[in-house]
């Protein structure tokens, strides 16, 4: 039995860990990877503290952080999720855990293209993360798909890696923070603007893809890797029939991070905050462990503990929830 089961081991997730462990909770992190998204970042530059991270040695310190204060954090694939009376069960790939309380912040999956070709070539030149399968890369051509700052991140890594890059984007002009817009533009980075990709072709590896223009017209452009970043959706499979939801599936919650579930808290990018970003979701993921904790005070399950901030009473997460 634990006070707080967390599932998502990202900025979120983590933060939420490290808040309910020295609060004295008894908190278990359920995620199939450590870091998330901000894992696969090569280079974090706006997070608070560092002038420069790389995203997998933050989140590993975000995970050791936790873990010193009695947090226990167990990579195993979340499988479904149960009210059982006022408490929680959550089955993963391994056993069954049991929680007073349910943090959610398993973050993000990554959006396909959706066109011929590219499901039987995923893992065959068809790639979602260039942290990590951009070495294999060196020296190749490769287009990125995607124009915004993780298309434009993906873009600037593997010129470093010294390949060619081409990098497609359906807008008029890119799209993101102005350095990034900067060094792209400079760095020797071929950008195609106001296109779509149509088709990828291959049979044992990728080895081109089709994109066409506003009016229709399709180019072939020959590669060895196809980077896709065009953003992210929401798997709601595991609590849509738990929690309320808004049209984009992600989980309405209100000012302290409550749901439409009672003693079910949500932080990060699986909610309807607007700003998804790794400092904005380690922030909601402190907050989310401490109404946790006030609803687990509330439910006479912690005898004695600190008063909430500033002595002033916290919004109920039984409150209306607003989309």
């Amino acid at each position: 039995m634990y006070d707080v089961i967390i599932i998502g081991g990202g900025p979120a997730g983590l933060t939420a860990a490290l808040y309910a462990a020295r609060r004295n909770l008894k908190t278990l992190v359920l995620s199939q990877d450590i870091g998330g998204q901000a894992s696969t970042t090569a280079n974090i530059e706006n997070y608070p503290g560092f002038d420069s991270v790389d995203g997998l040695e933050l989140m590993t310190k975000f995970q050791k952080q936790a873990e010193k204060y009695g947090a226990e954090v167990k990579l195993e694939e979340v499988q479904k999720v149960e009210r059982q009376g006022d408490d929680f069960v959550v089955t993963s790939s391994a056993e069954s855990y049991v929680g007073h309380a349910l943090i959610l912040s398993f973050g993000l999956t990554h959006k396909h293209l959706g066109v011929p070709g590219e499901e039987p070539l995923i893992g065959k030149g068809v790639v979602f993360c260039a942290t990590c399968d951009g070495p294999l890369y060196k020296g190749k051509r490769v287009a990125v798909v995607g124009g915004g700052n993780s298309a434009m991140d993906a873009a600037l890594l593997l010129r470093k890696l010294n390949a060619t890059v081409h990098l497609l984007t359906k807008n008029d002009e890119l799209r993101g923070e102005r350095v990034l817009i900067d060094r792209v533009l400079a760095d020797g980075i071929t950008v195609k603007y106001s296109v779509s990709p149509t088709q990828v072709l291959g049979t044992d590896r990728v080895t081109s893809i089709i994109f066409a223009d506003q009016a229709g017209q399709e180019t072939t452009l020959e590669v060895d890797g196809i980077f896709v970043e065009i953003g992210f959706t929401i798997n709601a499979s595991l609590i849509k029939d738990l929690v309320e939801l808004d049209a984009r599936k992600q989980v309405i919650i209100n000012d302290d991070n409550g749901t439409s579930l009672p003693g079910l808290f949500a932080a990060g990018d699986v909610t309807t905050i607007d700003q998804k970003q790794i400092v904005i979701s380690a922030g909601e993921g402190a907050k989310a462990a401490l109404a946790a904790y006030q609803y687990l005070q509330a439910r006479g399950l912690i005898k004695k503990g600190v008063k909430i901030d500033w002595g002033v009473k916290a919004p109920s997460h039984h409150e209306t929830i607003k989309p």
